[in-house]
């Protein structure tokens, strides 16, 4: 990551107003930002991550709207900088479709109101094998090389719920069976209501399989994601799913063992600068407290676990995210974490 004239060297530093900038400074962060919109602006404003303040139907001026698009941005990579000290074997990068999100906005997305039932991890019992939890362990498990179906992206809808359900459900298929389906989310997103599950509002992973393994589920194909939660109305042909029951498990010892078996979902806490400018590699620190956001967990091997994220692939390593093993407890990013 480039460090400018003005990037902040310590921990201790606070943020910096884009009134002490000189004009060359200045210069500077308005040539990252033309860069910045460039890359992102588009997919950003698409996908609802743009804020309405910097939008030209603000009724704003230009001038105003332009100097909040640079103090949005020198606050980013303030953020970027510092995950980068607390992070030493990780890289971080401002230039990614959060940029010009503030932190209670970007907390707002990465947040959905859970139904946290007391476990963080499920996986799916294998129906044709009957197996809960593997009693054999390899070194390393990465199941991004069989059954993976592609990263996808929520957008502004709180539906990582959703995606983290039907990704495990079509990779404990594609196990079972050796066909990969690729399934809909949008289904789920809007018809899995039971716990508590309100569709872009938030759900929960665990009754959304269940919902996939009693009720079949309808390909992508015939009702494709829109980011809204929409109505349960659509008719179309259900997929019957060779999977079985959720079987819940917590900590480390237990999820590496049901990762011997296939991925899983997991409860993480991310709504922080470290997964807001995540670009790569291995994530040693992760700030706050609180899980507010389902992923898949889909590897691991001697010092990390893998993730699989739903922010698309343009996010981290195409869609990915490394979290250190090892740390005991709640585990990193609580991704070990009984809620």
């Amino acid at each position: 990551m480039k460090v400018t004239a003005f990037a902040f060297a310590s921990v201790a530093a606070t943020k910096q107003s884009i009134l002490t900038l000189t004009a060359e400074e200045k210069a500077v962060l308005g040539a990252e930002l033309a860069k910045w919109e460039q890359d992102f602006g588009t997919q950003a404003l698409a996908r609802g991550l743009l804020p309405h303040t910097v939008r030209m139907e603000s009724r704003r001026s230009e001038v105003d709207i332009h100097d909040e698009k640079l103090q949005r941005l020198m606050d980013t990579k303030f953020q970027a900088d510092l995950a980068q000290i607390q992070n030493p074997n990780a890289t971080f990068d401002w230039n990614n479709q959060f940029a010009l999100l503030n932190e209670d906005e970007f907390k707002a997305f990465a947040s959905t109101s859970l139904n946290q039932e007391g476990h963080v991890h499920s996986q799916i019992d294998n129906a044709e094998q009957e197996v809960t939890v593997s009693s054999t362990r390899a070194s390393s498990v990465d199941w991004t090389s069989r059954c993976n179906p592609p990263v996808r992206s929520q957008g502004i809808c709180g539906s990582c719920w959703a995606h983290a359900a039907v990704g495990v459900a079509e990779a404990a298929h594609c196990i079972a069976t050796d066909q990969l389906l690729s399934l809909s989310v949008q289904e789920v997103t809007s018809c899995s209501t039971d716990g508590g599950s309100s569709g872009c509002n938030g759900g929960s992973p665990d009754h959304a399989i269940t919902y996939v393994a009693k009720q079949g589920l309808c390909l992508d194909s015939a009702w494709t994601y829109n980011g809204q939660t929409g109505s349960c109305g659509r008719q179309c042909e259900k997929k019957k799913l060779s999977i079985g029951a959720v079987v819940q498990v917590s900590g480390e010892s237990a999820l590496v063992s049901a990762l011997n078996s296939q991925p899983v979902t997991a409860f993480v806490e991310s709504a922080n600068n470290v997964w807001k400018n995540y670009k790569g590699g291995l994530v040693s620190q992760c700030p706050g407290a609180h899980s507010e956001h389902v992923v898949i967990v889909v590897g691991y091997d001697n010092e990390s676990f893998k993730i699989k994220n739903s922010w698309g692939t343009n996010w981290g390593e195409e869609g990915y995210i490394r979290l250190r093993r090892g740390g005991g407890g709640k585990g990193m990013c609580n991704i070990a974490d009984r809620i």
